[in-house]
């Protein structure tokens, strides 16, 4: 008979169970980096239960509901958002959640049964930077030595390396290469990324083809390194580039698109005009010069 009255008698007392999820991500590329974890609380015995919720969560903030009411044989559900700080460092975080029952049938509870889980909150690697043109571009000449400058600014909740590498897009080509006759001089800029914030100007340098044919048109971007190359200019955050064909003389393009009187800025109308005036000069200073040796001939 006593065998019998100890495992009755044990149902018969206030009893909570808590079971949450195994572990949970917080992935830190994204601005909320917050992660929700699921429980689930279990009240066995045969009475109204109210339990208070406590979140041991380290360096993590944590927000979850401060009690939960239960009917005796029922289960029910609540969820624990845990958040991290913008420079947590990756890497596993332990969260413990305990329930205690506070109140039986509406009466306090003395005894303050409890049961507590575990889980694992997973912190992800996270660095990100952006790189903004700032002075370069215009108009070269061919052979010419282009500098463009950057400022690079990453966030990163590790320390790192990265790389950055110009890249030029030829105007209309639809091409990711490298343009032909194009020469990166300066290679690429390295940093070093401290947790947290890390800025740092770069200096890019290319040279230009010596024999270039045509004008070349296009664009200088500033890309991370192990990116996809961009295949044509972007419509922010560029330098729009010109290289010309080197000039001979007074400045004119042999062998150009352009005529020598289109580079001159000479139009047709204005032809008959310039030659007019040239002939003028020219018999004004024939005249000049023809009656200054007759005067020398005469004394």
């Amino acid at each position: 008979m006593i065998n019998f009255m100890a495992p009755v008698s044990a149902q018969l007392l206030p009893e909570i169970t808590i079971e949450c999820d195994d572990d949970v991500i917080i992935d830190s590329a994204f601005t909320s980096r917050t992660a929700i974890i699921n429980c689930d609380l279990e009240n066995p015995s045969m009475y109204s239960e109210k339990v208070s919720i406590e979140v041991q969560s380290e360096t993590l903030d944590s927000a979850a509901p401060e009690t939960v009411t239960i009917g005796g044989g029922q289960t029910t559900s609540f969820q624990v958002i845990v958040k991290a700080e913008e420079a947590e460092e990756p890497g596993d975080i332990m969260v413990n959640i305990t329930a205690t029952i506070q109140e039986v049938n509406g009466a306090m509870y003395p005894l303050g049964t409890s049961d507590s889980d575990e889980v694992t909150v997973t912190i992800t690697e996270h660095t990100s930077c952006t790189a903004v043109i700032g002075q370069g571009g215009g108009v070269f000449e061919s052979g010419d030595e282009v500098s463009i400058s950057a400022a690079i600014n990453c966030f990163s909740n590790k320390e790192a390396s990265i790389s950055f590498e110009i890249h030029l897009i030829e105007k209309n080509m639809g091409s990711s290469s490298w343009p032909n006759g194009f020469e990166n001089i300066g290679g690429d800029c390295e940093l070093d990324i401290e947790v947290g914030d890390t800025g740092e100007n770069c200096n890019f340098r290319f040279g230009t083809p010596n024999n270039l044919e045509n004008k070349w048109e296009g664009c200088a971007v500033i890309i991370e390194k192990g990116e996809v190359r961009p295949n044509s200019c972007p419509s922010t955050n560029k330098i729009e580039l010109t290289v010309k064909k080197k000039a001979a003389g007074l400045g004119i393009e042999l062998g150009g698109n352009e005529s020598i009187l289109e580079q001159l800025g000479i139009t047709e109308e204005q032809v008959p005009v310039i030659a007019g005036s040239i002939g003028i000069v020219i018999l004004i200073i024939g005249g000049f010069i023809y009656y200054r040796r007759k005067g020398q001939e005469y004394e």
